[in-house]
Formats: structure tokens, C-alpha cells, sequence
């Protein structure tokens, strides 16, 4: 290589001159000048290069060992400042990763200390989310049980006792109390859907406050297995090497004191949800009680009315039962009593008709025979005695049958006032009082 380099560099520099001196004349001559220089293979040496002197040579070895022995200290200062800064950085790596692993290992304890504490609090909202379910099926159960039992209940007693007739449709003691109880009842659904609301908000809090939660808790496990995973790391091992791309390693997103914040906030949010909860729950079961209490009051309250009223309703039945009996009694006399004079007033007839008849014959007596005698004297006076006494008797059998006529529409009065009695006893015993009876009212 290096012999093809110098008749290559000898072929550049000499070929201008060769051609000067042994420049042919034709083209005839120039081959056959090149033939004769191949046949007597002619050797082309460069011209002669300046050379140094000894001294140069000298001074120029001089030189290179002074700045070999240089080069040489050098190397040995870099060499010691080397040997210095690795055993400098070997201990400073160890204290840093020492340092770094301790660091870790607080980092994992605080981590561990507020997953423990946020399991703590959610355990609790779980606990009173639980709780508040509970009270919310009793709310629940308590306006369906008063709204599908009681308030039908209620308003059937009223629409049945609006089926009485006469009289007995009376607003009485029973309906107004009835009433009440129906307002007393609605006024508890009323407060108790009021309650039932904030209850569904107060569960609706809770579930999103352990919804932050479990971002927190699932966050920290990230944490401590990404923690606990560098913290095995060693720095010998295989699959380790060094990052060279370009995005950083170290984007992040809050402080310390920030993540300590919102760990603190989250807990502090729970637990204030819970501590609203917890009067919520103690809240709904004194009104749950108060409700009960209020509605089993008032049911008790009418239940007493409807009891006395059935009372005043036999009572009054009775009394009139008695009283028909007696307008029965007196109609059957008098009855009796119109039979009596009619029976009479007949009888009397007859001897009205006998002496009549009597005046008639006598009439019939021939000249001075008719006069009048003692007989017609006494056939007069018996006549007129019998026409007074029909006369009374007439007058007796027209009050009679007046007193008979009011009678037997004081009895159908009477029948028909005993009737309603009945009825309304049958509404209010039977129907009410059997039905309310039916339904057993227990606290929710």
C-alpha cells in the first residue's frame, strides 16, 4: 500500500518534467520513447526534501520527553483526582441512595399511616351510609304503610258515615275528629317525604365522599407498590439502564404540603358528612317516633269518639225502641178503644132505632088513644138520652181515630227514626270501628 502510494505521488509530481524532457515530436516518436523507457524499466525518484539538522533532532527529542513527563504528571494528578472523586462520589452515592432508601421507607409509613386512616373513615362512611339506609327503608315503609293504609282507612270512614240519612247526618264529634286525623296523618307524610329528601341527599354526600375516597386509597396503593417496588431496586441488577429520551422524569404535580392537603381534606370532608349524618339518623328516628306517637294519639283520640258515639246511638235506639213500644201499646188500645165505641154507637143505634120504632107504632093508635102519655113522654126522653149518648160516642170515636191516625204516624216516625239509628249504628260499629280494629298501628 504504501509502495502504491509513492509511485502514485511520484507519477503526480515528476510527470510534468518527464514529459518536458522526453517530449516527443510526433505521435510516432512518443510510442516508441514509452516502448524504450518499459523495455529498460527506468525508476522515477523524487526530488530530494529539505532535511533538519542534528541539533533539531536533538532539541526535538528533548521536547518530546518533556512533554511525555508532562503528559505523564497530568495523568497522574488526573489519575489520583480521580481515584478522589470516586471514592468522594462512591461514599456521597451511598449516603444519597442511604438517604433516598430512608426517605422511602418515611414515605411509605406516611403513605401506609393515611391509607390507614382513610380506610378508617371510609369504614365509618360505610357504616353510617348503611345506618341512613336503614332509616331510609323506615321512612319509606312509613309513608307507604300511611299512605296506602292509613289515609284510605281514614277517608273511607268518612265517605261511609257521609251515607247517613236524616238526622244522623250530624257533624258530630266522630267527624271531626276523623278529619283531624286525616290532616294529622298527612301532615306526618308531609314531613316525613321532607325528611326522606334530605335523608336521599345525606347518602347521595356520603357515596361521593367514599367515591374520593376510594381515588385516594387506589392513588396511595399505586404509591406504595411504585414505592416498595423502588425501594427493592439495587443498582447491579440487569434490567436497569440508563434513561436518555427526552421527556423529564420528574413531572410533577403538587408539593408535599399539597398532597398532605387534599389526603386531609378528603378525611375532614368524610368526616364532617358523617357527623351530619349522624344527627340526621337521630333526627329522623325522634321524628319517625313523634309521627308514630302523633297518628297513634289521634287514631286512639277517634277510636274514644267513636265509642262514645255508638254509646249515644244505642242509647238513643233503646230509648226509642222503648218509646215505640209504648206508641205500639197505645195504638192497640186505641184500636181496641175505636172498635169499642164503634161496637156501641151500633148498640146504641138499635135502641134509637127500637124506640123510633116504638114512637111509630104508638103513632099509629086510633082518635083519642094518641095522646101523649106517660110513655111517650118516657120514649121521648129515652130517644133524646140516645141521641145524646151517640152523639158523645161520635164525638169520642172522632178523636179516637184522630189520636189513632197521629199515633200510627208517630210510630212510623218512630220506625223509621229507629231504622236510621240501625244504620248508622251497622256504619259506625260494624263497618268503622270492625275495620279501624283491623288495622293494628305499630311505631315504624
Amino acid at each position: 500500500f504504501a509502495s502504491e502510494c509513492w509511485l502514485r505521488w511520484c507519477w503526480k509530481n515528476l510527470h510534468p518534467l518527464v514529459e518536458l524532457v522526453y517530449r516527443p515530436r510526433s505521435s510516432r516518436s512518443t510510442k516508441m520513447s514509452e516502448k524504450y523507457l518499459r523495455q529498460q524499466n527506468l525508476v522515477l525518484l523524487p526530488p530530494e526534501q529539505p532535511k533538519y539538522a542534528p541539533r533539531d533532532w536533538d532539541a526535538n527529542n528533548r521536547r518530546q520527553n518533556l512533554f511525555s513527563l508532562e503528559q505523564q504528571a497530568l495523568a497522574d494528578r488526573v489519575i489520583s483526582e480521580s481515584d478522589r472523586i470516586i471514592d468522594e462520589t462512591k461514599h456521597t452515592t451511598v449516603e444519597s441512595k442511604s438517604e433516598v432508601d430512608y426517605r422511602l421507607k418515611e414515605r411509605l409509613e406516611d403513605i401506609q399511616f393515611r391509607r390507614d386512616e382513610l380506610q378508617q373513615q371510609k369504614k365509618e362512611a360505610h357504616i353510617e351510609e348503611e345506618a341512613l339506609k336503614v332509616y331510609k327503608r323506615r321512612t319509606v315503609d312509613a309513608i307507604n304503610t300511611l299512605r296506602e293504609i292509613a289515609v284510605p282507612l281514614c277517608q273511607k270512614c268518612i265517605v261511609l258515615r257521609e251515607t247517613r240519612q236524616g238526622s244522623d247526618l250530624v257533624n258530630d264529634a266522630v267527624d271531626r275528629e276523623l278529619r283531624k286525623e286525616l290532616d294529622v296523618t298527612e301532615g306526618g307524610i308531609a314531613l316525613l317525604e321532607k325528611v326522606l329528601e334530605q335523608c336521599v341527599e345525606q347518602v347521595r354526600r356520603l357515596r361521593a365522599t367514599i367515591y374520593l375516597l376510594d381515588r385516594d386509597l387506589a392513588d396511595k396503593d399505586r404509591s406504595i407498590k411504585i414505592d416498595a417496588k423502588n425501594l427493592e431496586l439495587r443498582p447491579n441488577q440487569m434490567e436497569l439502564k440508563v434513561y436518555a429520551g427526552r421527556v423529564p422524569l420528574d413531572p410533577y404535580n403538587a408539593t408535599d404540603e399539597e398532597w398532605t392537603m387534599v389526603t386531609n381534606r378528603n378525611i375532614e370532608a368524610t368526616a364532617k358528612e358523617i357527623n351530619s349524618a349522624q344527627p340526621l339518623r337521630s333526627y329522623i328516628d325522634q321524628l319517625l317516633r313523634q309521627v308514630a306517637e302523633d297518628i297513634r294519639t289521634q287514631v286512639e283520640r277517634t277510636n274514644a269518639a267513636f265509642r262514645q258515639r255508638v254509646a249515644e246511638m244505642r242509647y238513643t235506639k233503646v230509648k226509642l225502641e222503648n218509646v215505640h213500644k209504648e206508641t205500639v201499646r197505645q195504638v192497640n188500645e186505641l184500636t181496641r178503644s175505636v172498635t169499642r165505641l164503634e161496637r156501641e154507637i151500633a148498640e146504641k143505634e138499635g135502641y134509637v132505632a127500637l124506640a123510633q120504632t116504638r114512637l111509630a107504632n104508638r103513632s099509629q093508635r086510633p082518635g083519642i088513644e094518641l095522646c101523649r102519655d106517660n110513655v111517650y113522654e118516657g120514649l121521648k126522653r129515652e130517644l133524646g138520652a140516645l141521641r145524646e149518648t151517640i152523639a158523645k160516642l161520635d164525638g169520642s170515636l172522632v178523636r179516637s181515630k184522630a189520636t189513632l191516625r197521629y199515633l200510627l204516624n208517630t210510630q212510623v216516625m218512630q220506625e223509621e227514626e229507629i231504622n236510621l239509628k240501625t244504620e248508622s249504628l251497622r256504619i259506625d260499629e260494624v263497618d268503622c270501628i270492625t275495620m279501624r280494629e283491623s288495622f293494628q298501628f305499630q311505631s315504624f
